[in-house]
């Protein structure tokens, strides 16, 4: 392989251009010894998302609109691979795409930020009536555990327009993830930890969305064959096991965007393990996933809430079906609570 080029579809915002340019030269430093003239170009977008600020994103389409426009420049063979924020997604993709890999997750909490940054005041010292601006149900539902005597206000938009919200509003609560990867840490007032605060399904994680095997149409990466073997050299197993457990929780539950539903999956040590259907001593490649969720009932009003952990063997072939088996039995754990 020579003089390859890769073409990647993203998003036009600064925190969509600095995500995939992240991924991009992941991509290329996993490639160094194998492809050392790879390079790649940026075919950026507006996607629905981006233009429809004013209204919810349940209120036309949901997840999907971020990322619709960067799948139909794979179709059309304009990319050959499109960058995404894995909590942009659908639980399911389309037949005609697949997740190649993912990049090993950043910092999935969620991050409370007041006026004076980091010496603003925390969430639990914000006085009674206080405004807290987020664009996320799944938020709300469980801020409102915490502080019911708050005024949560729906916000969207980009970092710094959220952020820019503060001149108005009390606090701001925004993903760590990528406060962090626009170099916005020092603005954080305080993290919530994921027991205060379930993260989004997916939260934290980077994807690298391809055409299947089926659609595939050539494209000046030489072979849709060689790209597999180049993204595959960038996948962090242990992520992609995570963010595929994440999803499958997801998917039983048939939730989306307008629900306030998360999960969030890690893998813990063995002595943490306890007793949590692990099943006795784990196999020599066998690591223990756990995974929580939270899922809001409306008809009762009661945030239910479950747990469960097995092994995953990330030596296996098997092991992204394991952790996805996992996110099926979350699921049916509240389920069975309804």
């Amino acid at each position: 392989m020579s003089d390859l080029k890769l073409r990647i579809a993203t998003r036009k915002s600064a925190l969509a251009l600095a995500q995939t340019t992240m991924a991009a030269d992941a991509i290329v430093a996993a490639n160094a010894a194998n492809a050392e003239t790879l390079t790649y170009e940026l075919v950026s977008m507006t996607t629905e998302g981006d233009r429809r600020l004013d209204k919810s994103l349940a209120s036309f389409g949901g997840k999907g609109v971020f990322i619709k426009e960067l799948e139909i420049a794979l179709l059309e063979g304009r990319a050959d691979i499109a960058i995404h924020s894995l909590k942009d997604m659908p639980a399911e993709v389309l037949p005609q795409f697949k997740l190649a890999a993912v990049l090993k997750r950043e910092d999935p909490r969620d991050a409370f930020l007041s006026r004076g940054g980091a010496a603003g005041v925390r969430f639990m010292d914000l006085p009674a009536g206080a405004r807290v601006g987020t664009g996320s149900v799944r938020r709300v539902v469980q801020l409102k555990a915490l502080r019911p005597d708050l005024e949560y206000v729906p916000i969207r938009g980009n970092i710094q327009t959220r952020i820019g919200k503060l001149a108005e509003l009390d606090g701001v609560v925004l993903a760590a993830a990528g406060l962090k990867r626009m170099g916005l840490a020092d603005q954080v007032t305080e993290y919530f930890s994921t027991e205060q605060m379930l993260p989004a399904s997916g939260q934290g994680i980077l994807v690298i969305e391809t055409l299947n095997d089926e659609t595939a149409q050539e494209s000046r990466v030489a072979s849709h064959a060689d790209l597999a073997r180049i993204l595959a050299r960038v996948n962090d197993v242990a992520t992609f096991c995570i963010a595929s457990a994440e999803m499958a929780y997801l998917k039983a539950l048939n939730a989306g965007c307008q629900f306030p539903v998360a999960s969030f999956a890690e893998f813990i040590s063995d002595d943490s393990a306890e007793d949590r259907g692990t099943c006795g001593a784990l196999e020599e490649n066998a690591r223990t996933l756990k995974i929580r969720g939270i899922y809001w009932d409306e008809k009762s009003s009661r945030l239910l809430r479950a747990e469960v952990a097995g092994n995953v063997d990330l030596n296996s072939a098997d092991s992204v079906q394991q952790a996805k088996n996992l996110g099926v039995e979350l699921a049916c754990a509240i389920k069975k609570q309804l």
